[in-house]
C-alpha cells in the first residue's frame, strides 16, 4: 500500500492536469485570406480580427493566417473549408451557385444606401434563424454587405433616359435583371475583364461599386458615373459547423467573441470608408463627372425597379418572408434607402 501522502501528491497533480492546458494543445486554425498581404482588406480588417483572437487565446487557440492563393483563391474556398485545407474561409456567397438563394436579398435594389446597416441587418437575419437552412453546412464568424453598385461610363448620364440603351456589364443574376429594367441591355462578365470591356468598346458602362476601381483602374476607361442604391453583394467570414462543433468550448467561446454582429457591423463600415475614399478622387478630377440620382429620379427609378424585386420574391422559395424581415432589421439599424 502507497503512503497516504504519495496518494495525495497525485490527485492533487491529476487535478492540475485537468484544470491547466496541457504544452502543446493549443488549437491552430488556418485561415486563408485569399488576398495579397497589402490588400488593405487584410490590413485594416481581417489581420486584426486573428490578431485580437491570437492576443487573448495563448494556450486556447491560435489563427494562422496565410494570404494569396496558395491554400484557397476566390473560387474554391467554400470547398477547402468543408474539406478542412483550411479551416476559416472569406469569400462571397454569390460565387457559390445556388446554396444561397436567400441571401440574395440584399442584392435587390433601393432597400439601403450604407454597407454598415445592411451588414449589421444581414447578421441579425442570419443569426435570427431564418436563413438556416442555407448555412446548415456552415458556421458564421462575420457577414458583410458591399458598398452599393453604381454605373459607371463612357457616356454621359445623368437620368433614366441616359441609360436606356446601352450595353452594361452585370455580375450577377440579379444585376442583370435591373439593368433589363432600366432599359439597357445586360453583358455578363467577372470584375476583372470591365477595363478591356470598356476600352475596347465591347460594353458602354459597368455596373459596379466604387470599391472596385482602385484595384482595376477603371478610372482609366471611365468618365461618367451614378450613384444610386442599386443592389450589392453579400460575403462571409466562417467556418465549417462540423470544425466549429469540435472546438473547446473555450476556444468557440472566444472566436465568437469577437465575431458576430459588433464585427460584421465594423466590417461593414470599413467598406463605406473605402467606398467615399475611391469615389473622391474621381469625383473631383476635372476628367470626371459624378451624379447622385436626385429624389425625382429616386422615384423614377425604384417604381421601374419594382418589377425586379416582385420577380424575385415570386421565384424565390419564402422570399416574401425574408425580404419582409430584412426591411425590419434595417429598419432596425437605421438604414436610409
Amino acid at each position: 500500500m502507497k503512503p497516504f501522502s504519495t496518494i495525495a501528491t497525485l490527485a492533487i497533480a491529476v487535478g492540475l492536469a485537468a484544470s491547466v492546458p496541457v504544452f502543446g494543445q493549443e488549437v491552430v486554425l488556418r485561415f486563408a485570406t485569399t488576398n495579397a498581404p497589402t490588400a488593405h482588406l487584410n490590413v485594416q480588417v481581417l489581420v486584426p480580427w486573428a490578431a485580437r483572437i491570437n492576443a487573448e487565446g495563448k494556450g486556447i487557440v491560435r489563427i494562422d493566417v496565410s494570404h494569396g492563393t496558395t491554400l484557397a483563391d476566390h473560387s474554391n474556398f467554400y470547398s477547402r473549408v468543408l474539406n478542412d485545407v483550411i479551416q476559416i474561409g472569406w469569400g462571397l456567397q454569390g460565387t457559390i451557385g445556388g446554396k444561397f438563394p436567400l441571401t440574395e436579398v440584399v442584392s435587390l435594389p433601393f432597400l439601403s444606401q450604407k454597407s454598415e446597416d445592411s451588414s449589421a441587418a444581414l447578421w441579425r437575419l442570419y443569426n435570427s434563424g431564418k436563413l438556416a437552412k442555407e448555412y446548415r453546412e456552415v458556421e458564421i464568424l462575420g457577414m458583410v454587405v458591399f458598398p452599393q453598385l453604381s454605373i459607371h461610363s463612357r457616356k454621359p448620364i445623368k437620368s433614366l433616359a441616359d441609360v436606356k440603351g446601352l450595353k452594361i456589364r452585370a455580375g450577377s443574376n440579379v444585376g442583370s435583371q435591373v439593368i433589363q429594367g432600366l432599359g439597357a441591355s445586360p453583358v455578363s462578365m467577372p470584375t476583372a475583364d470591365i477595363y478591356q470591356a470598356l476600352a475596347k468598346g465591347t460594353i458602354d458602362a459597368t455596373l459596379v461599386q466604387w470599391t472596385a476601381f482602385q484595384p482595376f483602374k477603371l478610372a482609366e476607361v471611365t468618365t461618367h458615373h451614378l450613384d444610386a442604391p442599386l443592389g450589392a453583394s453579400p460575403a462571409m467570414l466562417f467556418m465549417s459547423r462540423k470544425k466549429f462543433d469540435s472546438l473547446p468550448k473555450a476556444a468557440r467561446d472566444l472566436i465568437m467573441k469577437h465575431s458576430g454582429e459588433a464585427f460584421s457591423r465594423q466590417f461593414g463600415a470599413f467598406w463605406d470608408r473605402v467606398q467615399d475614399g475611391d469615389r473622391k478622387p474621381v469625383a473631383a478630377s476635372g476628367k470626371h463627372s459624378a451624379y447622385v440620382v436626385s429624389e425625382q429620379e429616386v422615384a423614377k427609378w425604384s417604381k421601374v425597379l419594382n418589377g425586379v424585386t416582385e420577380k424575385w420574391v415570386k421565384d424565390t422559395a419564402d422570399g416574401g418572408v425574408i425580404l419582409q424581415a430584412y426591411r425590419e432589421e434595417l429598419t432596425k439599424s437605421g438604414a436610409k434607402k
